[in-house]
């Protein structure tokens, strides 16, 4: 027996923003924020710097340039690229092809900005990859594509028909449309701070569906890894996992977005793990709904990519103040993907304080879902008075040692301490209360191995379900 709590953004990050020079420090858990990335010693260096040159042809190592596209056609495979402190207009790398990966990084201590100057083209980019391989982006501040008004504007950072880039601890704000979009396989995202993003939907007139952070939903792409971000902030949704298989969403910290905070779309064999997921603000809330955004939301929206939702494992994380915790919104719009989901296991989840059924799965198209789903060894703190777990097939569903809470406490609830309206991410026992066993040792198969604090844990000491262990 151990008390229930959690004292989340109080652990301090192993890095801080001073030392990233851009992106998030992980400071609202207590895992080990991702690393960044280190020059290849076989490789060779060049610098970046608003007082270089840019020569006819390609200079020694050790070379200051004064642009970065400039410096990446000279790059070879290994090689990194320092960028340093000041100002510099849009970027945009295309066409190259290393045989390793190239990295482009800020200078050590140093925070170079990109800046679009607010005047950055529709579906132009502050800072553009297109159709390149093995590049990664590091420590870099992407902002202000201008936003003229509800219709145009550019992305922050985009890439285009790529493969193999990593973008890490970055930080892309004030951009029209998505911070940070990708279109390819093999991309990682990771560590990065992205705000106000698709600004341009200010005004309720655009579609919704734009992104912080984004995967492009016109292909299909093989090989998505978002860790670590701080994604919040977002006048369209938060983080998108649209047509791709073979997605890691783990570590995030996803807040105050409209509709979607983690929007799950024609991909499979996903995992969503250990993400802190929630609403502080009524500030994003779309006027036609006048409710907050959903946590999860999973579909199979406008599917002329991809594949129907299937394979996804979603675990230890907590999704918390907003519309419904996991949401499966069939949404047939048209389209080759058939629209069902498959083959789900929620498990360890805390999900609590929403304001309509915490969980709720739609009938899918054809009435039936593709493959058995299941609901397990969740936390769910009910507060809207509407069912815990909504669906019209729940013969689809394994649903087993799950807990329920209301607002009152009983002999058999462990008497949660929780006041609704204040945002205080913590919870403590009632004066004499105890946690007895609620997973029983060796009961579960698909236990995760660490919980939401990254604390290691063996089937037989699971004590109660939840991110919140």
């Amino acid at each position: 027996m151990h008390a229930l709590g959690r004292t989340l953004g109080l652990a301090a990050g192993l890095f801080s923003l001073a030392t990233l020079a851009a992106g998030a420090d992980g400071s609202w858990t207590r895992c080990a924020a991702p690393a960044r990335l280190v020059p290849d010693p076989a490789g060779r260096t060049f610098h970046v710097a608003t007082w270089g040159t840019n020569p006819g042809s390609c200079p020694a190592p050790g070379y200051t340039f004064r642009t970065i596209d400039a410096a990446a056609k000279c790059a070879k495979g290994k090689d990194t690229i320092y960028v340093h402190a000041g100002t510099y207009g849009p970027v945009l790398i295309a066409n190259l092809w290393p045989s390793d990966r190239v990295l482009v990084t800020n200078a050590s201590g140093e925070n170079p900005i990109i800046d679009g100057w607010n005047s950055v083209a529709d579906y132009a980019a502050i800072l553009g990859l297109w159709q390149v391989s093995n590049f990664a982006i590091q420590g870099l501040e992407i902002r202000n594509t201008g936003v003229p008004d509800a219709e145009h504007g550019g992305y922050g950072l985009r890439v285009s028909r790529s493969s193999s880039v990593k973008l890490y601890f970055n930080t892309v704000h004030d951009t029209a449309r998505h911070g940070i979009i990708t279109d390819g396989s093999q991309m990682e995202i990771v560590g990065n701070d992205v705000y106000n993003a698709v600004m341009r939907n200010r005004w309720w007139q655009s579609s919704f569906w734009d992104a912080a952070i984004s995967s492009d939903p016109t292909r299909s792409q093989w090989g998505f890894t978002l860790r670590g971000n701080s994604i919040h902030d977002s006048w369209g949704e938060c983080a998108d996992i649209l047509a791709v298989d073979g997605a890691t969403v783990e570590g995030n910290r996803i807040y105050n977005c409209v509709s979607a905070n983690l929007f799950v779309s024609g991909s499979r064999n996903v995992t969503v793990n250990r993400n802190w997921i929630y609403e502080a603000s009524d500030q994003y809330n779309r006027p036609d709904l006048g409710y907050r955004a959903a946590g999860i939301e999973l579909a199979n929206e406008g599917a002329a990519s991809g594949w129907s939702v299937s394979d996804i494992r979603i675990t230890n994380n907590i999704v918390e103040w907003v519309a419904q915790g996991i949401r499966y919104w069939r949404s047939r719009t048209g389209g080759s993907v058939w629209d069902s989901y498959g083959d789900l296991y929620v498990g360890f989840n805390d999900f609590n304080r929403t304001q309509f059924s915490p969980l709720r799965f739609d009938t899918p198209d054809g009435g039936w879902p593709s493959a058995q789903s299941r609901l397990r060894q969740n936390l769910v703190l009910n507060q809207s008075g509407w069912a815990w777990f909504s669906t019209d097939t729940p013969g689809a569903w394994t649903v087993a040692g799950n807990w329920n809470y209301g607002k009152s406490t009983t002999s058999t609830s462990p008497g949660i301490v929780d006041t609704w309206g204040s945002y205080i991410p913590a919870y403590d026992l009632r004066s004499g209360a105890v946690i007895r066993w609620t997973v029983a040792p060796w009961s579960e198969p698909e236990m995760p191995s660490a919980d939401y604090h990254c604390q290691s844990r063996g089937q037989s000491d699971w004590n109660t379900p939840g991110a919140i262990n």
